[in-house]
């Protein structure tokens, strides 16, 4: 049997998380970024506005169907809500299984991803938690050394346990020209080669399409070639 790819990330579908229009086309991973990093809630396949998603496995004998999401209660609040379903609130999103809840539940919180590694092989369940991105920025650089990319961090719209860190030698790497520790080869980071300069006043922006606004608003343009 050939196994379906995610409509978004092209990974291998596992678990697929759809609304009352029914397209589970898009994993789970890739659905609730969208939901909880840009706040958009419509179908990525034909753009319905869903409320509300239910996050099953794509195929197997745990799948469920679900077709009438009038079922679901109409009030949920966050934690389990009956039998084998799961709520998160944040997202509005519905789970029947525990340890998928808890799996997108921890992609969203603010976590040291350094130290949920270590914490991986100990019986310790204690996981620190942060008030703010800030908060998490400066345990990093204190605890481990590391840091994240400010131009990442804003720019790329991924989890936060997603960004990448970097020494401090590897952040100056990436901002420049791409790191090949740890954004991977040139082929690897997908043509990245760091991030845009600004030749007037040496700042660094996420991309062209920033460094662009930033040219037309604060230097000057050439009037002929905005004929």
């Amino acid at each position: 049997m050939e196994e379906s790819c995610c409509a978004v990330c092209a990974e291998n579908l596992e678990w697929v998380a759809y609304g009352f229009c029914g397209h589970r086309e898009v994993c789970s991973t890739c659905v609730v970024r969208l939901r909880f990093i840009l706040a958009d809630r419509r179908c990525c396949i034909c753009k319905t506005q869903c409320p509300f998603v239910f996050v099953t496995k794509e195929f197997g004998d745990y799948t469920k169907t679900i077709t009438d999401f009038s079922t679901f209660p109409s009030d949920p609040k966050e934690g389990c809500v009956g039998g084998s379903l799961w709520y998160h609130e944040e997202t509005k999103v519905f789970f029947d299984d525990f340890n998928q809840y808890t799996r997108i539940k921890s992609m969203c919180r603010l976590s040291c991803t350094s130290c949920d590694k270590s914490k991986k092989g100990s019986k310790s369940n204690h996981r620190l938690r942060f008030k703010s991105v800030e908060h998490l920025k400066d345990h990093l650089s204190h605890q481990h050394k590391l840091h994240m990319c400010s131009l990442c961090l804003v720019g790329r719209k991924v989890f936060v346990c997603e960004q990448k860190l970097f020494t401090k030698d590897q952040l100056n790497q990436h901002i420049s020209s791409g790191d090949s520790e740890v954004d991977g080869s040139e082929s690897e980071r997908g043509g990245f080669t760091g991030h845009p300069m600004c030749e007037f006043c040496k700042r660094p922006f996420y991309g062209g399409n920033e460094l662009y606004t930033h040219m037309s608003r604060e230097h000057y343009t050439c009037h002929i070639c905005q004929r």
